[in-house]
C-alpha cells in the first residue's frame, strides 16, 4: 500500500464526509451510493446538512400555471415511464436519516442562504468548524460561494452527461431523443484545494435509445458506484497520488461549443415524442420482417490480414446464427469453437467447427450444452490440457470446464465465481500467474459491457480470485468487454474488446496491454475495426487468432422465414 502523502486524513475512522440535503428523502441510487461508501469503510459520516426551506404552497392552478411549458415534456415522460418500466427504479425515494441515523444534522434555515450563496457563510463556516474532508452533494442544485471551500477536498457531485459534449439537463433525455450512441456521466469536484473545477471520474454507457427514462435509469445506477470507488481511492493512495490517478480525466482545454440543454417545450416536446414512436414502431417492423443473425468470416495467411473484405465466409443454416469464434489450433487443424444459437429453443449451446490448413471446414458439432443460454466459448490450454470458460451470465456465474475428449467432450470442474453480473469472461497466464478479464455489473439496474474488472490467482482451478486495486480498469461501453483471447505479437501483448455504444457488438479494438501487474494496469488503442467493408454487416464484435488463422463474427439482418 502507498504511504498517504500531503496530509489527507488517514486515520482509523478514514476520511470524514458530510452531505447536502434538500429533503430527508434521496433517490434510490443515491442511497445505494452512498451505503456503498458506508460499506467500503473508508470513510465516516460526520454531518447531514439539511435544507429546511419549505416551499410556501401555492394554488393548484398557480403551480399548473408555472409548469406550463413543461406539460409536453411531462407527459412524454409519464408515457415514457408507462411504456419502458425500470426495474429497480433509481428515483425511487429512499430516507438517508434511516441510513446514517446517528450522524448529526445541521439545518439551513432560509437566513442561512441567498442567490448567490447557497448555502451560505454562516453554514460553511459550521462545516468547517467539523473538519469535514469532502462534502457528498446529495441536492442537484449546485451549491455556490463559501460553501465549497468549507470542506478540504470541496464539493463532489455528480453530472449525468460528459460535459464536453453536452451541458444541461435532464439527464438522459437528449441523448436518446437525439438518438446519440453512449450517453456519458462524470463524477467532479467543485471547490476545495483543487481549485475550481476537478473531474474525478468519467464514463460512458451505451444509450438506450427508445426510452429517455429507461436510459436514465440505467446511467444513474451505474454510476452510482463512481462515489465510493474514488473514496476509496483517495484513501488507499493519498492526495498525491489520486491526482495523479484523475488527470487523463481532465487532459486538454475546457471549451464547450455545443448548446445549453434544456426541458423542451410544449411543441418541442410532441415533435420529439412523435421522432421516438416513429424509431419505436421502425424497429417493431425491423424485429417483425428481418431476424438478426451472425455468421463467421475467416483468413488463412502469415500475418493479420488488414483486408477484411477479402475474407472468407463461413454462413449457418436459416434456423441458427454462430458468434463468438474461439481458434484452437492442434495437430495441423484448426477447431474453431462458437455459439451456436438456436432460434426455436431461444437459447445456445457452444459447437466447434474443424478447418484444415486450405480453409476446408465441416462441423458445427454440439460439445456443451446446458439448461441455460452459452456463449464466448473461451478455450485455454494449460498442462497439456484444454479448459474452457464459456460466459453463463444467465445463471450468474462464471465457470469452468476440462475437455475429457477433444474436442467434443467438456466436464464441469468448478464455479469460479457466483452471483456476479459478468460476460465474456478471458483468461491469460502472465508471468507465473492467472489473469481474469471479465465485463461487469455492481449494481442491479446497471449493464455489464460497460465495465471491465480484473481479477488475479497464482492457480486456474481455485475460488480465490483476487481483484485489481484499479477495478474497474476500464470504465467505457465503447472498449471495456472483451472481444476474443488475448494475443502476444512482436513481443506486446493486445487485448481486443468491444465497442457496443452504437450497438450491442457494433465493432472491436485491439488494445496493446503496457502494463500488467498486481498493482498497476494499463492499456492503448492500437487498432480498431469497424462494419465499413460491406452495407450489409452491421457489426463485428469478436476476433480470434491462431497459427495462419484469422476469424471474426459479422452481424446482419435477414428476411424472417414465415
Amino acid at each position: 500500500m502507498v504511504e498517504p502523502v500531503r496530509g489527507v486524513a488517514l486515520n482509523e475512522r478514514g476520511l470524514r464526509l458530510g452531505v447536502l440535503l434538500d429533503s430527508d428523502q434521496v433517490p434510490a441510487w443515491m442511497y445505494h451510493a452512498l451505503e456503498q461508501v458506508v460499506r467500503s469503510g473508508c470513510a465516516e459520516f460526520s454531518l447531514l446538512v439539511l435544507d429546511d426551506r419549505r416551499p410556501p404552497q401555492k394554488r393548484t392552478l398557480g403551480r399548473l400555471w408555472n409548469a406550463r411549458h413543461e406539460v409536453g415534456y411531462r407527459i412524454l415522460s409519464a408515457l415514457d415511464e408507462r411504456l419502458f418500466p425500470s426495474e429497480p427504479d433509481a428515483l425511487a425515494p429512499r430516507s438517508a436519516l434511516e441510513l446514517l441515523p446517528d450522524v448529526p444534522v445541521l439545518e439551513v434555515s432560509p437566513n442561512q442562504w441567498s442567490r448567490s450563496e447557497w448555502p451560505g457563510a454562516s453554514v460553511a463556516d459550521k462545516i468547517r468548524a467539523r473538519g469535514v474532508d469532502i462534502l457528498v452533494d446529495a441536492t442537484g442544485r449546485v451549491p455556490c460561494g463559501s460553501i465549497l471551500d468549507a470542506a478540504r477536498y470541496g464539493v463532489w457531485s455528480y453530472y449525468h452527461s460528459d460535459d464536453r459534449a453536452k451541458r444541461g439537463g435532464p439527464p438522459g433525455f437528449w441523448e436518446a431523443v437525439n438518438n446519440w450512441p453512449e450517453t456519458g456521466t462524470t463524477l467532479h469536484c467543485r471547490g476545495g484545494r483543487w481549485g475550481d473545477s476537478t473531474v474525478l471520474y468519467r464514463s460512458w454507457f451505451g444509450t438506450y435509445p427508445f426510452s429517455p427514462a429507461r436510459n436514465r435509469n440505467r446511467c444513474l445506477w451505474a454510476s452510482s458506484s463512481f462515489l465510493a470507488r474514488q473514496i476509496a481511492l483517495l484513501h488507499r493512495v493519498g492526495e498525491e497520488v489520486f491526482l495523479a490517478e484523475i488527470s487523463g480525466y481532465s487532459d486538454g482545454v475546457d471549451v464547450y461549443d455545443g448548446q445549453q440543454y434544456r426541458t423542451p417545450s410544449n411543441l418541442r416536446a410532441a415533435w420529439l415524442a412523435a421522432g421516438l414512436l416513429t424509431r419505436i414502431l421502425v424497429e417493431i417492423q425491423q424485429r417483425m420482417s428481418r431476424l438478426v443473425t451472425w455468421y463467421l468470416m475467416f483468413d488463412l495467411t502469415d500475418d493479420i490480414s488488414a483486408e477484411l473484405c477479402e475474407f472468407g465466409q463461413i454462413k449457418p443454416t436459416k434456423d441458427r446464427f454462430w458468434a463468438d469464434p474461439m481458434v484452437v489450433h492442434r495437430d495441423s487443424r484448426y477447431y474453431v469453437f462458437v455459439e451456436e444459437y438456436m432460434y426455436q429453443a431461444q437459447k445456445a449451446h457452444i459447437a466447434v467447427i474443424e478447418m484444415d490448413q486450405q480453409g476446408q471446414y465441416t462441423g458445427p458439432v454440439p460439445v456443451l450444452e446446458e439448461s441455460y443460454h452459452l456463449s464466448y466459448p473461451f478455450v485455454v490450454e494449460w498442462q497439456e490440457r484444454f479448459w474452457m470458460v464459456p460466459e453463463s451470465a444467465e445463471n450468474h456465474t462464471i465457470d469452468l470446464y476440462e475437455c475429457v475428449e477433444f474436442p467434443s467432450q467438456w466436464r464441469f470442474v468448478m464455479t469460479l465465481m457466483k452471483d456476479v453480473q459478468a460476460v465474456d469472461t478471458t483468461l491469460l497466464y502472465h508471468e507465473s500467474r492467472w489473469w481474469l478479464f471479465t465485463a461487469m455489473a455492481e449494481n442491479e439496474g446497471s449493464f455489464p459491457e460497460v465495465e471491465l474488472f480484473l481479477f488475479y490467482a497464482d492457480e486456474l482451478v481455485t475460488h480465490e480470485w483476487t481483484p485489481h486495486p484499479q477495478n474497474p480498469i476500464v470504465s467505457d461501453v465503447k472498449r471495456a468487454r472483451p472481444a476474443g483471447k488475448i494475443f502476444s505479437r512482436n513481443g506486446r501483448l493486445y487485448r481486443p474488446s468491444q465497442d457496443g455504444s452504437k450497438l450491442y457488438g457494433h465493432g472491436f479494438d485491439l488494445n496493446e496491454i503496457l502494463c500488467l501487474s498486481e498493482t498497476e494496469y494499463a492499456e492503448r488503442t492500437a487498432a480498431s475495426v469497424r462494419p465499413r467493408w460491406d452495407r450489409k454487416v452491421l457489426g463485428t464484435h469478436t476476433f480470434a487468432r491462431e497459427g495462419q488463422l484469422t476469424v471474426i463474427d459479422a452481424l446482419t439482418r435477414r428476411r424472417r422465414l414465415f
